[in-house]
């Protein structure tokens, strides 16, 4: 009886036929758009490679979730049509106006739409954080990538002259350029540290769902993944800079990619150790407060 009751107070979903004819209308509609976003994970020029791992794992997160999401309300919510509606037209639009990012985006907005519509606002909160993951499978706009590319490319140039005219080694920087004896290391769109940052930004949202706790914590290592990832990228030129004054064949190639290879780990250790700095912390300070 109790177990009725239970059953009864969480509500029921919309028609499940309903909601499977919705789901592949949607998948229908965003069959091209979803077409171009895998395109764009695969050209090595978009530096979006880790987007083929982000369905996987949104949808293994919202998996793990599985029991708890049982006990969320259902209640289909009139605000899931809107946003379906929503999402159409602004699908529309962006492809009418050639606004990759704008169109890409439409399909999460229709995404939200059809769980809101479906099993309601309450179970579209318990899925905040996974439905949140898959705007990192969409490269951000051309003006803004094209933007932080230059400006970490200045800057990584920045960092590896002066941590290699720190070490003693001769260098002279010009714009993305270092000079070293004997040999010129062009810091290109690829070295920028903009590959590396979207790939560590999306190891830290799924290390925050499963190992930190608290929104806090989450927020911090997420944001400092930035400036970890910078530096690893520095660290990069850098090794790559001492390297060139021994061997300049291994400054190209398959040594260089591994040395991004290498970064990107090290960068992922930061955080690691980011968390665990916190969490010593936070038990001294509450250790202390005993």
């Amino acid at each position: 009886m109790a177990t009725q009751v239970e059953h009864n107070s969480l509500g029921k979903a919309a028609n499940p036929i309903l909601l499977i004819a919705i789901g592949a209308l949607i998948l229908l509609a965003f069959w091209p758009i979803l077409v171009g976003m895998y395109g764009g994970w695969l050209n090595e020029n978009a530096f979006m490679e880790h987007g083929l791992l982000v369905p996987p794992a949104a949808a293994y997160m919202a998996w793990t979730m599985r029991d708890k999401l049982r006990l969320v309300p259902r209640k289909p919510s009139s605000w899931g049509i809107f946003l379906l509606l929503w999402g159409a037209l602004q699908a529309l639009l962006g492809t009418a106006a050639h606004w990759v990012f704008v169109s890409r985006l439409a399909f999460l907005v229709s995404l939200t739409g059809f769980v809101a519509a479906g099993w309601g606002l309450g179970m579209l909160r318990a899925l905040a954080y996974p439905l949140a993951t898959l705007i990192l499978m969409i490269a951000p706009p051309t003006f803004v990538f094209e933007r932080a590319t230059l400006s970490l490319q200045l800057l990584a140039s920045r960092l590896g002259e002066s941590i290699l005219d720190l070490f003693g080694f001769s260098v002279l920087r010009e714009g993305n350029i270092l000079e070293l004896v004997g040999i010129k290391l062009s810091v290109e769109e690829a070295c920028s540290g903009i590959r590396s940052l979207m790939a560590i930004i999306f190891m830290c949202t799924l290390y925050n769902f499963f190992f930190v706790e608290g929104s806090r914590s989450r927020a911090l290592i997420l944001f400092s993944s930035v400036p970890i990832a910078i530096l690893a990228n520095a660290g990069r030129i850098v090794a790559t800079g001492v390297v060139s004054q021994t061997d300049a064949s291994l400054v190209t190639g398959t040594p260089h990619e591994i040395f991004g290879y290498i970064s990107v780990a090290m960068a992922a250790m930061g955080c690691m150790a980011l968390h665990v700095g916190m969490v010593y912390f936070q038990k001294l300070a509450r250790l202390r407060g005993h």
